[in-house]
Order: C-alpha cells, then structure tokens, then sequence
C-alpha cells in the first residue's frame, strides 16, 4: 500500500530553518538596525571606560601629567593669538579678537580631533575585531566620547577667557547646552562615517588632516564672516555657502552661547543648520557604519 501524505503535512515536515532563540543571531546574518542600536546601548560600559582609561594614559609619562588636559586648550589659544594678533594683525572687523578666537579655534579643534582619531579605530584594531564578537560602533563611539570628555577642561578655559576679556553672555550662556549636544551628535556621526571610509580606502586617513585645514581657513575661525565678506555675504548666493557649511554654523551657534559683543548675522538659519547637520549625521553615520559591519577587519 502506497501512503498518501497530504500537502500541508509534507510541508510541515520540510526541514525549514528554526527562528533563533531570542536575543541571537544566525551567523553571519546582518541584525536590524533597532536590534544593532540596542546591543550598542548594552554595551555602553565598554565605550565610556575605553575613554577614560585612553584619556588617563595620554600624560601618565610625563611631569605635569593630567594637567596638560588644561594647558594644552590654553598653548593652543597663545600660539593662535601671538601669530595672528600680535605678529600678522589679522584681526579686522573681530570684536574681541581673543575671544573669537578662542571660541572658533577650540570648538573646532574638538571636531577635527575627533574624528580624524577616530577614522583610524576600525583599521588600528583589527585584530580584536577578528577575536571578539562585539557591535564594531563601540570603537568609533569610544574615540568620539574620549574626546567630548577630553573637551571639558577647554570648555572651562574657553568661560574663563570669555569672562576675563569683558564678555557678559548673560542668559545665552544657557545657549552652551544645545550646542554643545548639536556637536556631540556632529562628531559621533561624522567619526562613524570617517571610520568606515578609512577601512574601504585607508589613504582617507592621510587625506583628512589637508581636507580639517581647508574647512579651518574657509570656516571663519580666524576672522568674522560678515565683517571680512561684507559685500560678498550680501549675495544670496555667498549667505547659503557659508550657513550650508556645518563647520561654520556650529562655530556660530558656540560664539552667539558665549559672546555678548559682537553679533552675528543670519543666527536663526545658522542654529537651523548646525541641527540638520548633526541630526542628519548621526543618522546617516549609523546607517552607513552598519552596513559594512559584516566586512570590518578582513581586509
């Protein structure tokens, strides 16, 4: 006698793959980005104390040791201020040149810092990455929360000189916060998509400090947009260049938090741009950073 099996039941017994219990992955599958996030929040601990180990081994050779984490913002703002104050007079149109100066030079220096060390995160650490199973985001986000913590002191120096030279920001000091968030975002997104260049095409970190010098001269650090392009800024045109630049808008938005002096010209579209630009980043960052999680370090 020849047994009949019905339809729904031989496809019940068609080996299918069984759902992986929860919480796990079948290898080599790529997780959703919701699932990808939440393993980077679980594992936060590994970000936060990679940071500050890092950061507390930088001077531990050296005699004045952690103190360079506050002398370093204030030699960095000497040499800026002797070379293109006292030496080239290049102050035109800049109320309160040292000041400006300040504020521009090391919220930018924070940015560039940042994300040019953490290009190099994916490429410097291969061989954990081979080892380890581990969301490959935690080795960018380290470098950018290494560098926010290591901020802190040069926020410090950048309220002093502010303070001491005369500004009086009053309640737009509040301001500090929301730029300060809008610059976190900035750099965790770019770092991320800095990462991911850097181990597609490694000549990326070579290329990065000439691309931090072109968008330093061109980001109005050193002198004041409006006073330096007045005729120029006036062009729709010219206006859109510069508020279009991230670089530029974060810079603004941290000068409108902590100068009282000296105002600045297209505020509102400045904060407006600063905001998509770091939403977009971070965003984008992630997106882009998981998509090659599968390929990072089998180069």
């Amino acid at each position: 006698m020849i047994l009949t099996v019905p339809a729904t039941v031989s496809e019940s017994l068609v080996s299918k793959p069984a759902a992986p219990p929860v919480g796990l992955i079948r290898l080599g599958e790529q997780p959703t980005l919701s699932a990808y996030l939440k393993d980077v929040w679980r594992r936060r601990s590994f970000a936060w104390e990679n940071a500050r180990g890092e950061l507390r081994m930088q001077h531990m050779d050296t005699a004045l040791g952690s103190a360079w984490h506050l002398l370093n913002p204030i030699l960095l703002i000497a040499v800026y201020y002797l070379v293109f104050d006292v030496i080239l007079n290049a102050t035109r149109g800049v109320e309160n040149f040292i000041v400006h100066l300040t504020v521009g030079v090391l919220a930018y220096h924070w940015a560039q810092k940042a994300v040019t060390a953490g290009a190099s995160t994916i490429v410097n650490n291969e061989g954990l990455i081979r080892s380890l199973a581990f969301p490959r985001a935690l080795l960018p986000l380290s470098s950018a929360v290494q560098h926010t913590y290591a901020f802190l002191p040069s926020l410090f120096v950048m309220l002093v000189v502010a303070i001491t030279f005369g500004e009086r920001p009053g309640f737009s000091v509040l301001l500090i916060l929301p730029a300060f968030g809008l610059q976190v975002a900035f750099i965790t997104g770019l770092t991320l998509l800095a990462a991911r260049a850097a181990d597609a095409f490694r000549d990326t970190l070579n290329l990065l400090p000439f691309l931090f010098r072109l968008v330093f001269y061109g980001s109005g650090i050193l002198y004041a947009v409006d006073d330096r392009f007045h005729d120029a800024f006036a062009s729709p045109v010219v206006t859109f260049i510069f508020i279009a630049n991230p670089f530029y808008a974060l810079v603004s938005v941290w000068r409108s938090a902590v100068m009282s002096s000296q105002p600045i010209a297209q505020l509102g579209w400045l904060w407006l741009s600063a905001s998509v630009w770091s939403i977009a980043l971070l965003i984008g960052g992630f997106i882009v950073f998981r998509a090659g999680e599968q390929g990072y370090g089998r180069a």
